[in-house]
């Protein structure tokens, strides 16, 4: 497997990226070093978006991704995406028959494909695209940002994707940049503190604008740990869902151990929107691999790999943390500052159905009917839910088959989205596992999570009435089992 990863590689490199020479770098060149002030005149400030305002996550339901030519990725990849989504390619009219070809002989989807025609500077989507809101008026806003590279045609990228999508268009004069920021879909969001340095207003200023633009309430700004030149976010850590982030972990010999380790312990001492701590999941990055500079896209995870021996590792890691997902390795011309997440944004899909659930924590105890599941569903098309299609599918981690469970809709006025329901009692403690599916009357079909289960351990009723010191799995006698399940808990570290 190693030399499988080590010659698709180095071919990678050679022959799939249609990278043109003059390309511009991720960082700043020294010329654009003498235009820093430039950036500064770039902003389109607006009005904020109508109140409420959604900052849409990364592993929502996307209806395309946005990428340039000439590519920064593989043929390959973008042959993968086709497969389910629409490419929205940026290029030169000058240059659309060479995009056009590329693809077709790269076997993409040409269905699936679309072309904004206009000029760019470089292919780094991630860092000057769009970032989505869902504004008061439910519609799938673009709110903008100053791009922090004197690049005048990149910056105008997500005025052009309003116009080719027809969607509401607000702007803030923000400078930022996509890399360095992540998002959790429910009014969570975190990025490094390049932030506060590259502008010029007050840090409680800055927060305020995330409150205002993109309805953040809380906005985690931390030190970069990796002590990189580009100080993105996205090359240390990535939220996975509203409950999980995925941090890099390095050797206690890294130079940056300590910084990586405290930023760690920083998210698993934070609180998730439901004020339950992060699940913290690592990948192990000896040799500065971008493995967290991976693209979640609906049911897929795109993974950055470098014909290491640590790849495999690496994709275990987000088997572990995404169960399933489908996880897809690719190489490419990648960097430890620069991989596949940089050179891809995600389009969403403009009239999605919602769907949110606080996942049920380990050690819940049935009650009543058994373990109560509670969800918010939405439909931006507003075409109407099919109400008998709500359901929760269940099982038991030992079982091979999902029984299902229908979901009811809240008899209160005030929370009309509102369903629930339960996941029958089993008579004895166990994993369960789970997911939610729904659907309208656009003829969308949605889960949560989008793919894979959800899993808690689940406990019987009354369980802690009477319970002998010591007795962890509670069953009446004190054995090696026991002491077995104690240990895990302190190895836990809950």
């Amino acid at each position: 497997m190693k030399k499988v990863f080590q010659i698709l590689f180095f071919i990678s490199i050679l022959l799939a990226n249609d990278r043109f020479k003059g390309e511009l770098p991720i960082g700043l060149t020294d010329e654009e070093k003498t235009r820093i002030h430039e950036i500064y005149t770039m902003g389109r400030e607006t009005d904020p978006p109508p109140e409420p305002i959604r900052n849409v996550a990364e592993y929502e339901r996307m209806q395309g991704v946005l990428i340039r030519y000439p590519f920064g990725i593989s043929t390959a990849m973008i042959a993968e995406m086709s497969e389910d989504v629409t490419i929205y390619c940026f290029v030169s009219s000058s240059q659309q028959n060479s995009a056009n070809s590329s693809m077709s002989n790269g076997g993409v989807n040409m269905e699936n494909v679309e072309f904004v025609l206009g000029s760019t500077d470089s292919y780094w989507t991630r860092d000057y695209g769009p970032w989505w809101v869902i504004d008061g008026d439910r519609n799938m806003s673009i709110v903008d940002f100053t791009y922090n590279r004197p690049r005048p045609n990149d910056n105008d990228a997500p005025t052009k994707m309003s116009n080719h999508l027809d969607v509401p268009y607000f702007a803030t004069d923000l400078v930022h940049a996509g890399g360095n920021y992540m998002t959790d879909g429910v009014g969570v969001s975190a990025s490094t503190d390049l932030v506060y340095a590259e502008n010029d207003i007050s840090n409680e200023e800055i927060h305020q604008v995330m409150v205002d633009y993109y309805g953040i309430e809380t906005y985690h700004v931390v030190d970069d740990p990796n002590n990189t030149y580009i100080d993105h976010i996205d090359c240390w850590g990535k939220y996975l869902s509203p409950t999980k982030v995925l941090i890099r972990e390095v050797p206690t010999s890294h130079a940056q151990y300590d910084e990586i380790e405290a930023t760690t312990a920083y998210f698993g001492n934070s609180t998730n929107e439901w004020g339950e701590p992060w699940e913290v999941y690592r990948v192990w990055t000896p040799n500065n691999q971008p493995y967290t500079n991976s693209l979640i896209l609906n049911e897929k995870v795109l993974v950055p790999v470098m014909g290491s021996s640590w790849d495999d590792e690496a994709l275990a890691s987000y088997e572990e943390a995404m169960p399933g997902f489908d996880i897809i390795p690719f190489t490419g011309s990648w960097e430890s500052t620069d991989a596949l997440h940089c050179r891809i944004k995600g389009i969403p899909d403009l009239e999605m159905l919602q769907v949110f659930h606080n996942p049920i924590n380990d050690s819940t105890e049935a009650v009543d009917n058994g373990y109560p599941v509670e969800v918010i569903i939405d439909d931006l098309s507003e075409t109407g839910l099919i109400e008998d299609s709500i359901m929760v599918f269940w099982k038991m981690s030992e079982m091979n088959d999902w029984n299902s469970e229908l979901l009811y809709g809240s008899d209160i006025p005030e929370e009309p989205d509102t369903w629930s329901g339960w996941i029958p009692f089993q008579g004895e403690e166990g994993t369960f596992q789970y997911f939610i599916q729904t659907a309208d009357s656009s003829g969308r079909i949605e889960k949560s999570p989008l793919a894979g289960w959800y899993e808690f351990w689940a406990m019987p009723p009354n369980t802690c009435l009477e319970w002998d010191l010591g007795d962890m799995n509670n069953s009446g006698n004190l054995d090696v089992m026991d002491i077995l399940l104690l240990a895990d808990y302190v190895d836990s570290g809950d």
